[in-house]
């Protein structure tokens, strides 16, 4: 069972249909190329290994993983994923250049949340005045950072001031979908690629 489960199904439904080609491969560098015939580059992927490395580039997913001195990458991702899905946090140490994290709505509403709620005694009504100014608001969206911090500026109720937080006291960063995406494409197109060589082998 996925760590990720949305993350899971919507790589599932977005690479349905998906097929393998084999652009090039020799003496350890690699490009594997998957996509839907039917709607070509939508969803596409490519992995492109060398010595010490491996690419995933793509619609949304673009990352560089690098370990040394483990020389075919396809190993690390193979030995990591049989113990149980996706690697996240042991892959992300490996990443080299992409965006792994970005900022949660959903992390900073469970924060406003509790944050609220261990001051509404004190100051009651407090709980209504954040879900009509912040969290049930037309006005704030919370979907970016800048505007979660300009929605907790602008709040106001009774004398109590709403603050929000440094980022060293606390983050409302988690993995990004790309990332995700990423994670569960390697780890797919992995399985093809042994599937594929494995079924070869057996033919010859």
């Amino acid at each position: 069972m996925s760590e990720y489960p949305e993350a899971a199904a919507r790589f599932a439904r977005e690479t349905d249909g998906h097929e393998m080609t084999v652009l090039h491969e020799a003496d350890g560098y690699r490009h594997l190329r998957f996509e839907n015939p039917q709607y070509g580059a939508i969803y596409r992927f490519d992995l492109v290994t060398w010595p010490h490395g491996l690419l995933i580039r793509g619609d949304g997913p673009n990352f560089v993983f690098s370990l040394y001195p483990t020389v075919d990458l396809f190993e690390m991702f193979r030995r990591t994923a049989a113990r149980g899905d996706i690697n996240v946090g042991y892959w992300e140490e490996k990443v080299v250049a992409g965006q792994v994290k970005s900022w949660s709505g959903e992390m900073f509403q469970t924060w406003l949340t509790l944050e609220t709620a261990k001051n509404e005694s004190r100051y009651p009504g407090l709980m209504k005045a954040v879900r009509r100014q912040i969290l049930n608001s037309d006005e704030h969206s919370l979907e970016y950072r800048g505007s979660a911090e300009y929605a907790v500026a602008s709040f106001t109720h009774l004398d109590y001031r709403l603050r929000f937080p440094d980022r060293w006291e606390e983050s409302f960063e988690d993995y990004s979908w790309e990332f995700l995406w990423a994670c569960h494409a390697i780890r797919w197109g992995i399985a093809q690629y042994d599937a594929a060589m494995a079924k070869q082998a057996v033919a010859s």
